[in-house]
């Protein structure tokens, strides 16, 4: 077994003993709105709009949001064959986390609405889901959360080979339960 198969093995049980934690303990609520954040259409979201579905919920640094690019197939896939009754796709911009203009990322985000409907935007404009949920500053974060919102899964960063395939196992699975 080679060095980099070790590494992986050792990150996929780390990453399951960290969801297994977070499992225990439901997401606390959250409101963005106003100077805190907001949908991109506007309005103010709240986190228990996380409850009743499958959440893939992606909290992203404007700045790493390329880190997420090997997980676009796996997202196109959800988008064709999911049930969107049973399931949603979060974006979520941590707009404290960039040196870019808001102004220019909320507008780049409707143009992202347009060629990703059924995904839901939202922006964090003070690091609110960093400090309130633990999550990762200046980071690409996925989250896949089961319908009563508690993590089943957290991801911070980098990918490692074959948790592609384990989170498209785990969210298929939950949307069919």
């Amino acid at each position: 077994m080679n060095f980099k198969k070790i590494i992986s093995i050792l990150s996929l049980t780390v990453v399951s003993l960290m969801a297994e934690v977070y499992m225990k303990k439901p997401l606390t609520g959250i409101t963005l709105d106003q100077d805190n954040g907001h949908y991109v259409e506007g309005g103010k979201w709240d986190s228990s709009m996380l409850k009743g579905l499958t959440t893939m919920l992606m909290y992203v640094d404007p700045d790493e949001k390329n880190k997420g690019e090997i997980f676009k197939p796996t997202i196109e896939a959800f988008e064709k064959d999911l049930d969107f009754s049973k399931f949603q796709i979060l974006v979520v911009l941590n707009l404290n986390a960039t040196w870019k203009p808001n102004f220019v990322i909320e507008s780049l985000l409707k143009d992202k609405m347009e060629a990703y409907p059924q995904r839901i935007y939202v922006v964090d404009k003070k690091s609110v889901l960093v400090k309130k949920w633990g999550l990762i500053d200046n980071e690409y974060n996925t989250l896949i959360l089961n319908k009563d919102a508690k993590v089943l899964y957290s991801h911070s960063g980098e990918w490692l080979d074959g948790e592609m395939s384990s989170v498209n196992t785990l969210v298929r699975k939950e949307v069919n339960k």
